[in-house]
């Protein structure tokens, strides 16, 4: 049996409807409205109870009774469900087309069928569908409560239940069958090829260039344990990538990557995603994909992700984040997501009847987009001037259209994006020497700070090293050591000993020659008998940082770029995948400000 899904304005209809006979209590399939022994509906006794509510909620009267009928044959139709599951054990799921049409299928169309959970298994649910859409198996995902539906699982084990609307996309394009294959084959590698190079890369360590790091809204790197390191890696790279097909307006697949980001996050504890912002923008990014797909089944939980993502804008701008990015004077993506954000809760309160809700939302997206839109003459001033549509647009926005401030705006962020770049640098150096400089006695790594002070002191790095090493970080220690003659022979005869054994073919005692340049600059200490010039050069030579080789080997620095280039791929900035103009916010606007008529 298929039926077509609701309209937008039915959804609203039916939901303000539903909602007052469950205050009411009202039940349509029990008498006066229902005759259960002869099964037969009662007419006069629905049309009545309409005509008061559509006098009572201020609704057309015919539509309220084509309402009411539809409520009634839905609930009938699930109590006949229910029957049938407990007499033969067979479920019936409600499967949802989105986003494409068949032959035998339109957008949005519902088809019941019935089904064993406990036997049956996703792929041959997959092909259940496909056959009764005409489409091959292999252009088909599958979507239950907001999870990706896995092919080789029970459905049963998988939560699906007696009831339960599976979501169909159509994630490849047209063409063949061995095209389509093909196609598949591709998505399902490139979301194994994003894991894989998530996992890999943040199990480097922090000190490899393609190492990666996890941080949190400041840029501040976090601190994790390996496994949580890992699952918001993983998840973390599956949102950007969902975000680049977002970009490109594949929403159906987009979806996929974003769910599937969405359950590794949730193997992380809660405590961990509060640290970070993009749990909050991968419930916004889902939510406008379902809003796109028009899935008006998955408003309920829409609309608990919508709260989850406004809790992660309040921690990242503020309670009252619109006075704070006015005072930040950063109007640019951020405000957007704000625009989006209100627009899908005034339309999430839409389809669930909450209309006063809708409508205070509604009328708030459309002064904030007011708010935000820029001058064309202005917008043309700024790209002659050399900059970018983007950043002309939110140079605009955060400068309320003043001209002057807006080019010092986009200059200000040059710069920011400069010393970001010459930090990321000085970080990755830092991390290197951390690596360089190894651990203490006691198991602490040696301080980077500590050492770098030694050094400005002209101690010999080798021989600082070493000292903060033994001293466990007590730097007066430390300094006591360096000017320790005992302390100063047991590093030389150590070193001495590393460089004879390391060297090939040579059976001397003295140490092996090097060509290096002395440094001259960092004596080991004036107080001290100097050094022969071998052992003084051999001591630079073993702390020579700028020309330390990479300790990765060949093998390992390719499977590292190749990890690196298949997380990059696709990817671009933060305002990229969001539509600065907001034209498709603007047109939902329009449209859902004519269904409300505001």
């Amino acid at each position: 049996m298929s039926s077509t899904s609701l309209s937008m304005a039915d959804s609203a209809l039916h939901a303000r409807v539903r909602e007052k006979l469950n205050v009411e209590n009202i039940k349509l399939w029990t008498e006066p409205f229902y005759e259960i022994s002869s099964k037969m509906v009662v007419d006069s006794e629905i049309i009545a109870l309409a005509s008061r509510y559509a006098t009572e909620l201020r609704l057309q009267e015919v539509d309220t009774i084509d309402c009411m009928f539809v409520l009634q044959r839905n609930a009938l139709e699930r109590l006949a469900e229910r029957e049938l599951f407990k007499s033969t054990g067979l479920s019936t799921v409600r499967v949802k087309f989105s986003g494409f049409s068949t032959n035998n299928t339109k957008d949005g169309n519902i088809q019941r069928i019935q089904i064993n959970l406990s036997k049956m298994s996703g792929k041959e649910l997959k092909a259940l569908i496909a056959e009764i859409g005409s489409i091959d198996e292999n252009r088909l995902k599958l979507i239950c409560l907001g999870r990706v539906i896995n092919e080789s699982a029970i459905l049963e084990q998988q939560n699906v239940k007696n009831g339960s609307q599976i979501m169909v996309l159509c994630v490849a394009g047209s063409g063949s069958v061995q095209i389509a294959l093909q196609e598949n084959e591709d998505q399902f590698r490139q979301l194994e090829e994003t894991r894989v190079a998530a996992d890999y890369l943040a199990g480097r360590d922090q000190a490899d260039m393609y190492s990666l790091q996890v941080a949190d809204q400041h840029g501040k790197t976090l601190e994790l344990p390996p496994a949580e390191k890992r699952a918001l890696a993983i998840s973390l790279a599956l949102h950007e990538k969902g975000r680049g097909s977002m970009r490109v307006g594949e929403f159906s697949k987009a979806l996929v990557f974003l769910l599937e980001a969405d359950s590794v996050y949730c193997q992380c504890h809660s405590g961990i995603l509060d640290m970070v912002d993009n749990y909050g923008m991968l419930n916004l990014d889902i939510a406008w994909c379902y809003l796109t797909l028009q899935s008006i089944a998955e408003l309920p939980a829409v609309e608990v992700r919508l709260t989850k993502s406004e809790k992660a804008l309040h921690r990242s701008y503020g309670e009252n984040m619109e006075r704070v990015i006015a005072l930040k004077g950063s109007s640019g993506w951020e405000a957007a997501l704000f625009v989006r954000l209100h627009l899908l809760q005034g339309i999430a309160a839409y389809h669930l009847g909450q209309i006063e809700k809708s409508k205070f939302y509604i009328k708030k997206v459309d002064s904030e987009i007011e708010r935000l839109r820029v001058s064309d003459e202005q917008l043309a001033d700024l790209i002659n001037m050399g900059y970018n549509e983007d950043e002309a647009r939110m140079a605009l926005r955060a400068t309320y259209g003043n001209l002057e401030a807006s080019v010092n705006y986009i200059v200000l962020k040059h710069d920011e994006q400069t010393a970001v770049k010459k930090q990321e640098k000085e970080d990755l150096r830092r991390r290197k020497l951390q690596k360089r400089l190894g651990s203490t006695e006691n198991g602490d790594p040696v301080n980077v700070n500590l050492f770098q002070n030694m050094r400005e002191m002209g101690y010999n790095p080798f021989l600082a090293n070493a000292a903060l090493k033994r001293a466990n970080n007590d730097i007066n220690a430390a300094l006591q050591l360096v000017l320790d003659n005992i302390f100063i022979s047991s590093v030389i005869s150590s070193l001495q000993d590393n460089a004879s054994s390391s060297s090939t073919g040579s059976s001397s005692s003295e140490p092996v020659p090097v060509t290096q340049p002395v440094s001259t600059s960092v004596p080991i200490s004036s107080q001290l008998p100097p050094l022969s010039r071998s052992l003084e050069m051999l001591m630079d030579q073993a702390f020579d940082l700028p020309d330390t080789p990479d300790e990765q080997s060949p093998e390992e620095i390719e499977r590292s770029q190749k990890a690196y280039e298949s997380l990059s791929t696709g990817i671009g900035s933060e305002s990229d995948y969001i539509d600065l103009s907001l034209s498709s916010e603007t047109q939902y606007l329009e449209q859902y400000k004519n269904l409300l008529q505001v």
